[in-house]
């Protein structure tokens, strides 16, 4: 009896150490998974985090943010260049409503204006874009037909120039008189379309770095506060190039954002009063022609359709991490329309924001596309460029650095709205089966329809007839149709 009551003891002394080593065991291996998987910017959690989560460490951190005062490092981004006094700068201590359906006053148009709307295309999707820049091309002639005489909008094209393609003559690109030739050397110089020789960010070959940061937070410190953002001169650009490549040389959309940073010298020296950044799949309006910001050094952005409680409560901690104030603005759009000093400190910084979400807050596989749309529209990778915006934006617009305007009713207006193209500035043909569609347009569903309607002032039907005669006239055509309109400026 004594015998076996001593088994017994045994055996349970020896379950209770195999269950403790289990436990131990876990322990091991939760705290390896944790520390593997954390340096490759996963996270192992029980718990899925909330936006009210999110919320609460972006408010615990309000009090102590820092205040990163950027306009008054380069005070001059808020300069006016337009001497008159028709334009004054903005005043936030004195804002009141404006209606921005109304062209600039009649005054204004004996003004010589230089605008310049940049596009970003990639050369290796030609067949891809052909079509889109096309109708953005139709729609820049189709404007000019209302824009005052002592104006100028240049179509700026950031591209590579691959010699193989442009020596051949049936490139679109040399028949529509799109060239690398194209300067802008005066405000008297007709309308053009201008190529912009541009290395994609995956493509170039940088100088390795000199400086060896200690971790990430040394590295990003000196990202915003060592490097002079305005100086192509200052060898610490270097640094930035290579801190952007490291991160962000996988993602799909940067260039259209490093264009309006690495574009500023020229656009800057040739005398750009105005820059668009646009997407090619747009269209310009007849309002456009005649309207110019309200003051002289506003930033406006177009229309959003991104954002969501949990993401903007998540950009509120991670811009509450970085010490960056946080106005809660959401949808801020991917259109901007400003001045070329403003381009450049915006695009800088919005590039970091890029490279900083990509590396701090998007694991690999959500990198690499493998999640998909799975945590649309909660956070996804692909609208990066919009989340790094929009993280520097809030900044600017909480610590008044900047007056920075969603323009939702006038930039990126749907394209398969009735509204009237007269009260709208600017077309962006989002995603969507309604007309006008581009997936339907690709799919040659508009090919057989007229372009004559009883109401072609809407935006929908304006946008079906400017993309199916971009489409249906030849670039001679087109080309002839530019020469007759640019032929009436003074």
């Amino acid at each position: 009896m004594l015998k076996t009551k001593k088994y017994f003891l045994s055996f349970l002394v020896l379950i209770l150490i195999i269950f403790t080593s289990i436990a131990y065991l876990g322990q091991i291996d939760q705290s390896f998974l944790n520390q593997k998987y954390k340096s490759s910017n996963y996270v192992i959690s029980s718990n899925k985090p909330t936006g009210s989560e999110d919320k609460n460490k972006f408010d615990q951190k309000q009090d102590v943010s820092f205040n990163f005062n950027f306009v008054q490092a380069y005070p001059w981004v808020k300069g006016c260049n337009l001497n008159s006094s028709l334009f004054s700068n903005f005043d936030l201590s004195n804002q009141i409503e404006l209606d921005y359906s109304q062209p600039s006053p009649s005054e204004t148009h004996e003004i010589r204006i230089v605008r310049g709307v940049l596009v970003y295309f990639p050369i290796e999707q030609t067949h891809n874009f052909q079509y889109e820049f096309r109708w953005l091309y139709r729609s820049w002639i189709e404007m000019q037909k209302y824009e005052p005489t002592k104006w100028r909008t240049d179509l700026i094209v950031f591209i590579k120039n691959d010699q193989k393609l442009f020596n051949d003559s049936q490139l679109f690109f040399n028949q529509l008189n799109c060239s690398f030739l194209h300067k802008r050397q005066s405000p008297l110089d007709h309308p053009m379309c201008t190529l912009i020789d541009y290395t994609p960010l995956k493509d170039r070959n940088l100088p390795t770095n000199n400086l060896n940061f200690k971790n990430n937070k040394e590295l990003y410190d000196f990202v915003l506060k060592k490097i002079n953002i305005f100086d192509d001169l200052d060898q610490n650009l270097n640094i930035f190039y290579n801190f952007l490549k490291k991160r962000l040389s996988t993602y799909g959309y940067v260039d259209s954002i490093l264009m309006g940073f690495d574009g500023y010298d020229y656009l800057k020296k040739s005398g750009y009063d105005y820059l668009i950044r646009s997407d090619m799949d747009v269209f310009l309006t007849p309002l456009f022609a005649k309207w110019l910001p309200r003051n002289c050094n506003d930033f406006y952005v177009g229309r959003g359709g991104y954002s969501s409680e949990f993401n903007t409560n998540r950009l509120g901690r991670i811009a509450a991490n970085l010490g960056f104030e946080f106005a809660s603005s959401t949808n801020l759009g991917s259109t901007w329309y400003s001045t070329p000093d403003q381009f450049r400190l915006v695009s800088y910084l919005t590039l970091f924001g890029m490279a900083y979400l990509s590396n701090e807050e998007f694991s690999q596989p959500e990198r690499e596309g493998k999640l998909g749309i799975l945590l649309w529209p909660d956070w996804h990778y692909g609208v990066l460029l919009l989340y790094g915006q929009n993280l520097i934006m809030n900044h600017l617009i909480k610590t008044q650095q900047l007056n920075i305007i969603k323009m939702i009713e006038y930039l990126d207006y749907p394209s398969h709205y009735n509204t009237d193209v007269h009260k709208i500035i600017h077309i962006h043909v989002f995603h969507g089966g309604d007309m006008f569609s581009k997936f339907e347009f690709k799919a040659g569903k508009y090919d057989n329809l007229t372009t004559s309607v009883d109401n072609p002032d809407m935006a929908k039907y304006y946008s079906l007839r400017m993309a199916i005669e971009g489409k249906r006239m030849s670039c001679q055509e087109l080309n002839k149709l530019l020469w007759i309109e640019s032929a009436s400026k003074s």
